[in-house]
């Protein structure tokens, strides 16, 4: 018996379905692009979900849902490494060219100085808020990593 799947998570895992089900919504995304899920189902329709790095099976009504093929980057996502996303280079193709200005908070330059983790370029200058108070503003020189969408 055909099942309706209206919602759930199966993220980096095997969706349940089987031939004749229909998919309302859900989470279904991929970790890799052109992943191909649920290889046997031959009748599926598909009317919405996520299913973002998942490869469309032949056979397969599709009248919906978000198919985005994205290269993820593991300086964004380093716990999904040990899911199977491939470590990235310190100069992989989510970097940007040239270091960016970016303004980092008290609490994120303590957490950053207690991890002994990097902060190029740090200045520190006083500024005068709308209300009068000197604040401190500190920047950092640093690339940035953005995920890449195909097509």
């Amino acid at each position: 018996m055909a099942d309706i799947h209206k919602s759930g998570n199966w993220s980096f895992v095997e969706p349940p379905f089987k031939d004749g089900d229909v998919v309302e919504g859900g989470n279904y995304s991929q970790l890799l692009p052109d992943t191909e899920i649920c290889k046997t189902v031959k009748r599926l329709t598909i009317m919405g979900g996520n299913f973002t790095n998942c490869k469309l099976q032949p056979g397969w009504k599709v009248t919906g849902g978000n198919w985005t093929q994205i290269d993820r980057c593991s300086h964004l996502h380093p716990e999904w490494i040990e899911r199977g996303l491939p470590k990235c280079r310190a100069n992989c193709m989510h970097r940007s060219p040239s270091p960016d200005t970016a303004e980092l908070d008290e609490p994120e330059v303590s957490r950053r100085m207690r991890k002994s983790e990097p902060l190029p370029g740090l200045s520190s200058e006083i500024v005068v808020d709308k209300y009068g108070i000197d604040q401190i503003r500190r920047t950092v020189q640093e690339y940035v990593y953005r995920e890449t969408a195909r097509g």
